[in-house]
């Protein structure tokens, strides 16, 4: 296991300002760095910060300087804020502190997230095991802050095909995967904390794993890890997420309301022990998840290829973008106490197409 917050190559280095102890710290890095480079927007932020308190502000140009001198008080600029050292990059980015930053990013999810939602959230912790359409789903949860932290659990590698439904640039192939999604969701929110597993989801780390978790998503391609998953969501009482990219299938598996059958009752305890056992896929275990009679024809097409002319199950970019979408918004109903029932849905947008009639 391999834990984010230890690994400086994929996370921002926070330096606080607030203290003459830690603008010293800052101020010894600093001086250590040679080649870097430097943004410093924090004057727009704080403006825009305060513009978000009090929107009158917006047209009173001498009230917002006035506010600006109040928020910074009698310490000035050099007090205020903090640093974000981005090691891939060489970038120093002054940015806001915790609190200002994040109200001020989540700004816009008003009211559609209302302030006291926003903050239940932020008390929320997530697991995703797998992550290529599970980096989706990481982005939406991080992009709204509909959670707090993350767990995330992977042990592959990125690779070039996998650029089709993964947002990463080539700069970052043969890297492991999650380190190119901390660094993206560093990029966006460097307060936002994942710890990562980086040996994927284990029998041994299971349980260290799914602890203080309030939801996961099951995103691997395992079938162990995902019969895994459900022992310890049933046990723990965590209700799973499930989204397979074909017609917008998402699986809604809800063991933190006493659901006791796997997967709607189409995984038996039987099947639950072979699958746990599995190295390989069989036709019974993968119908279990599938389930063949509702798959797109394309999708049943292609899985007679796989082996022969496909090297895997193929996902689209845009497929996994909207399920990343759709199962963000199941897990802020699920989170919030809103009505989300333990239920397989289909949410495909080309059905919603009608052929015109002579």
């Amino acid at each position: 296991m391999g834990h984010n917050t230890r690994n400086p190559e994929a996370r921002a280095t926070i330096y606080h300002l607030s203290s003459a102890s830690s603008r010293q710290i800052f101020e010894d890095f600093r001086s250590s760095l040679t080649t870097y480079e430097v943004f410093d927007t924090l004057e727009d932020q704080l403006a825009e910060l305060l513009v978000t308190r009090n929107p009158s502000l917006r047209t009173n140009p001498d009230g917002l300087v006035e506010a600006v001198s109040r928020e910074l008080g009698d310490q000035g600029w050099d007090h205020y804020g903090c640093w974000a050292w981005y090691p891939w990059s060489r970038s120093l980015i002054r940015i806001l502190n915790e609190a200002d930053f994040i109200e001020l990013r989540t700004n816009r999810n008003r009211n559609k997230i209302k302030e006291k939602e926003q903050r239940a959230l932020g008390e929320k912790q997530i697991g995703i095991v797998g992550l290529s359409v599970g980096s989706a789903f990481a982005m939406s949860l991080a992009m709204e802050r509909s959670c707090g932290s993350l767990k995330v659990a992977d042990f592959d590698h990125l690779e070039l095909s996998n650029l089709n439904r993964i947002q990463a640039g080539i700069k970052n192939l043969g890297l492991p995967k999650w380190v190119a999604i901390c660094r993206s969701l560093a990029e966006v929110d460097p307060y936002f904390e994942v710890e990562v597993f980086s040996s994927g989801l284990t029998t041994d780390n299971a349980s260290e794993f799914f602890e203080g978790l309030d939801l996961v998503c099951d995103a691997c391609d395992q079938v162990s890890a995902k019969a895994l998953i459900r022992l310890h969501a049933r046990r723990n009482k965590v209700p799973v997420l499930m989204e397979t990219s074909d017609r917008g299938m998402l699986d809604i598996e809800r063991y933190d309301q006493g659901v006791q059958d796997y997967l709607h009752g189409r995984i038996s305890e039987d099947m639950l022990d072979d699958m746990l056992k599995a190295t390989e896929w069989t036709p019974e275990f993968f119908n279990a998840f599938i389930d063949l009679s509702q798959a797109s024809a394309r999708g049943i097409q292609s899985l007679e290829e796989v082996g022969r002319t496909l090297v895997g199950w193929p996902q689209l970019y845009s497929d996994v973008a909207a399920g990343g979408a759709h199962a963000t918004q199941a897990a802020r109903k699920i989170l919030l106490g809103d009505s989300a029932p333990d239920s397989r849905i289909y949410l495909e947008w080309d059905e919603q197409f009608v052929e015109s009639i002579d």
